[in-house]
């Protein structure tokens, strides 16, 4: 409860609450499945001529996403609408191909026609599309077709070359969020099709158009939206699949497209997802059809309606049908053929399907999988070849190379022969080492070391699968900071493997995570034995160091990362926080500023500019202006909402900071820091509730003890009423710092609240012993001062506190009711000016200069005053009843003192003063 007061004049506390602040979908062939009723098989003469010509073309794509869980390929317990309407118009590839398990790869086949080894495009993040590469929106272009794409993962973003021939190429992620320091950014389906509707608002004509649009939702980790999180509880993957569908299903009923009869729509997947079967639990490493097996569904002008094909196809076949349909002549380099045939009852020569998976290579050195499908056979080349019978072994449970060496030499001689007539060209795109560290963090490249040659002797992927497997659980546990069992799935990885570098730097990371700084410094030194030459280990070992205090070690090793790659961000950042140490802060403006010369508008180096050179030296306008910048370029930059939302603060916007900061989180759920500054921006607004929950999270989710946070969290029950939940946060700091002044001082108020006055007064004046200048606690003492009507005490201590703080408020506040008690006017009158030229809002002191000036006869002032004070704390029925008074002595103003009077009563019923106020009320009224 607030000290007690006459109207207003009461001191007031204050409380640290320190900032701490074409469908792309992929599966497994399932034999025998009964689908919805769609009877007309391909072989059947369909009686249907597809009507070619300058049609307008949507293709969709989406990620991860296996045909055995849609609607149209058997699946019954989940609901895809809007595929099951499209399959039920159109004609449905039941033996749909990818042609690599691995989103850029499948993508680029998809867009130019050709395999991976022609295209040169093997793996996500280190190849791109060379120019030399012609994609279809590049010929449709030619053709005078409006070409646009709309991308909803950073894996496909322009920098990996499949923006080439289109007019509008959209990549912007903006509206996603980053899933974890493993994923990549990416948006959701509703963001995706609202751009799309942006885009279809701003054509003004006929003219065909090409659009592409990608979808990434089903992509683990597996995250949908209510009501599919609740509709599939403990199916999530399906529950993506499912809001995938209802987004397809809003895309298509836009008139642009549902009006559209020239429309030609294809849904392909990119690839499947594993979802545990053969040891894999995602995609990319193996090569069966769990992840190769894509659907595709093709609706055509003049097209047969619920037409299903049986005969394989691949993903390579979809430029080569587009432009049959169109009537544009293919390129003589396109590998695929037109389906349209097929579609139309005319069957061509049977062909080896190509497929491969070299990301076991990039990522770990183990073996390069590639895949020849020739009708009913599949064959895989691997150190331990397999061979399977589709047509009886759907599942790839048995392998019988060894039962049919005939088939088994036929597609390993063919195989190899296609390869080799196709080039196995790879397209590398040209990566700095922190590219590199990040693409070790995402799973496409292993360990810390350079990627080697294709030696011979490399290990099995499916029998290493289980290295994969608990290395990916282990980074699992690391994201829900459950260190000790991440180092248990890796130890497993290190008992088969002692050199795997991935392994190496996992646990040196879950064993700082645990604390254990000593034994992730072993860990590290082990790695960096293997790759001396890694500025990423030599940064992470520096980080390490810093935590155990040997400052010079850290220079060393950042100096020899730096040494490696002068551009390596980790390494120029941690330098820069070391060279912004006080009295050396110059050098991390200098050295920032050359990174930046050399890297021009990196979000990552424009953040720590703010943060170690701009806000320290007080250049707030500067340092917004840089992180503005930053997060324009990367909207994922958590660090860089956070410094943002403190700078508003700082400068007195603070909805605005309050937004930034949940901008934030809405990328990274579980950052501590952002919880913290949330918790106390919302306690100081009142809104206690909520800002409980934000700090609670921020203790939850912090590495360490974090005192600030507690004492802040303290505050907010001490605010609810919750004075002994308040005190006994309070005492866990104290625990462990005994001497905390901002837990000693909170813990007091909690005492005085509950009545202890003299526990609390004792407690304060322990305070100020021994931290003379700490501003809060010189000011509380003044209340307690004020409470006993001691006012020369109340107005040392509180001159103590503005001497200390000038801006703090309530010593302000608490300074001008002290002199006004004593008789000194004038000097009260400028003390709450003083308060609310600080703090504009503050209506204590408004109110309390009102008194003040009633006091000295200024009644018409004081009137305004209060009237102000009004619009700041209309519940208040103090103020009320000091205006009735001012308004009571005038006959002129008896209707507005009434008015006041009758405030007064509403809000304060049973006030001890109550029965006198309605007798004032009573006489005005005779």
């Amino acid at each position: 409860m607030p000290p007690p007061h006459r109207w207003g004049r009461g001191g007031c506390m204050s409380r640290r609450m320190v900032a701490v602040v074409l469908v792309v979908v992929g599966t497994l062939i399932v034999a025998g499945v009964a689908v919805m009723s769609i009877s007309k098989r391909a072989g059947e003469n369909t009686g249907v001529r597809v009507e070619r010509g300058r049609h307008s073309v949507l293709l969709i794509t989406i990620d991860t996403t296996r045909a055995d869980h849609l609607g149209p390929y058997g699946a019954e317990n989940i609901e895809t609408p809007t595929l099951d309407t499209l399959a039920q118009t159109g004609v449905v590839m039941e033996q749909a191909m990818a042609v690599a398990p691995i989103t850029l790869v499948a993508h680029t086949s998809i867009l130019t026609g050709q395999y991976p080894p022609t295209h040169g495009v093997r793996n996500n993040g280190i190849h791109h599309v060379s120019d030399e590469v012609t994609t279809v929106a590049e010929i449709l272009g030619q053709e005078g077709y409006r070409t646009a794409a709309f991308i909803s993962a950073a894996v496909l973003e322009r920098r990996y070359g499949l923006d080439q021939g289109f007019d509008l190429f959209d990549d912007d992620l903006s509206t996603g969020r980053e899933r974890h320091s493993r994923m990549v950014p990416d948006r959701p389906a509703e963001a995706t099709v609202d751009s799309v509707f942006s885009w279809l608002e701003g054509l003004e004509d006929d003219k065909p158009f090409f659009a592409w649009v990608h979808f990434y939702d089903p992509h683990a980790s597996y995250s949908p939206p209510p009501p599919f999180r609740d509709r599939y509880r403990g199916r999530l993957y399906d529950g993506e699949i499912a809001y995938l569908d209802s987004q397809i299903g809003r895309l298509l009923d836009h008139p642009a497209f549902k009006n559209r009869a020239d429309l030609a729509t294809i849904v392909i997947g990119d690839h499947g997802e594993s979802l545990g079967e053969h040891g894999e639990q995602t995609h990319a490493i193996l090569a069966y059809d769990s992840t190769l097996h894509v659907p595709l569904i093709l609706r055509v002008p003049g097209g047969p309606e619920g037409l299903r094909i049986r005969e394989p196809v691949s993903q390579v076949d979809i430029v080569p049908t587009l432009l049959d349909l169109l009537k544009v002549k293919a390129p003589e380099t396109t590998a695929g053929r037109s389906l349209l045939p097929l579609i139309e009852g005319r069957h061509g020569e049977p062909r080896m399907l190509y497929a491969e998976t070299l990301l076991p290579f990039y990522t770990y050195g183990w073996a390069k999988l590639r895949v020849g499908r020739l009708g009913r056979w599949k064959f895989i080349e691997a150190p331990t070849p397999e061979l399977f019978d589709l047509r009886r072994d759907p599942r790839e449970l048995s392998n019988v190379a060894l039962s049919n060496p005939g088939p088994k030499h036929d597609l390993e001689r063919d195989l190899s022969e296609m390869v080799a007539a196709m080039g196995d060209r790879e397209e590398t795109l040209e990566l700095d080492t922190e590219s590199i560290a990040k693409l070790q963090a995402l799973g496409y490249l292993g360990g810390a070391g350079p990627i080697g040659p294709a030696e011979g002797g490399r290990p099995d992927p499916k029998d290493s699968i289980g290295t994969h497997v608990h290395l990916e659980r282990a980074r699992r546990f690391m994201q829900d900071r459950l260190f000790k069992q991440a180092e248990k799935s890796l130890d497993k990885v290190l008992t088969v493997d002692p050199n795997n570098l991935a392994a190496l730097t996992e646990k040196a990371n879950a064993l700082e995570g645990g604390g254990r700084l000593d034994e992730a410094a072993e860990v590290i030194d082990s790695a960096l034995r293997q790759s001396p030459q890694s500025p990423s280990l030599l940064a992470q070992m520096a980080r390490i160091e810093k935590s155990r205090g040997q400052t010079q070690r850290v220079h060393e090793l950042l100096d020899s990362a730096l040494a490696i790659d002068p551009n390596f961000l980790p390494a120029v950042m941690q330098k820069a926080r070391l060279l912004a140490a006080p009295g050396v802060r110059g050098e991390a403006a200098a050295f920032l500023q050359t990174a930046l010369d050399a890297l021009p508008g990196e979000p990552r180096l424009e953040m720590e500019m703010a943060r170690l050179v701009d806000m320290p030296q007080g250049n707030l306008e500067i340092a917004e202006e840089r992180l503005r910048r930053a997060l324009e370029r990367d909207p994922f930059l958590v660090g860089a909402h956070r410094l943002l939302g403190e700078v508003l603060e700082a400068t007195g916007r603070e909805e605005e900071a309050l937004e930034s900061y949940l901008r934030g989180l809405s990328r990274e759920p579980d950052d501590s820091d952002l919880h913290a500054r949330c918790g106390q921006l919302l306690a100081r607004r009142g809104q206690l509730p909520v800002a409980e929950v934000h700090l609670r999270e921020s203790i939850r989710l912090s590495n360490g003890f974090r005192s600030e946070v507690v004492i802040a969290l303290g505050g907010v029950l001490a605010e609810s009423g919750r004075l002994e939940e308040a005190r006994r946060e309070y005492d866990r700091v104290l625990e462990k710092e005994p001497a905390h002044p901002d837990a000693r001082n909170n813990r007091a108020i909690a005492l005085y609240r509950s009545g202890r006055r003299a526990e609390a007064q004792a407690e304060l004046l322990e305070v100020v012993r021994r931290f003379p200048r700490h501003a809060d606690a010189h000011n509380n003492l003044s209340v307690v001062y004020i409470d006993a009507a001691d006012w020369s005490g109340a107005e040392a201590m509180a001159r103590k506190a503005v001497a200390i703080d000038p801006a703090m408020a309530p010593a302000w506040n608490n300074l001008g009711i002290a002199l006004d008690e004593q008789g000194r006017l004038d000097e009260a009158e400028k003390s709450f000016s003083r308060c609310l030229e600080v703090q504009p809002s503050y209506w204590q002191a408004r109110l309390n200069l009102g008194i003040t000036l009633k006091k000295m006869g200024r009644l018409d002032e004081a009137a305004e005053v209060l009237e102000l004070a009004l619009e700041e704390g209309a519940s208040r029925p103090e103020i009320h009843l000091e205006l009735g008074d001012i308004y009571a002595q005038d006959p002129t103003t008896i209707d507005k003192a009434k008015k006041h009077y009758n405030a007064f009563l509403r809000l304060a019923r049973r006030h001890p003063q109550a029965a006198e106020v309605a007798q004032k009320v009573a006489d005005l009224g005779t």
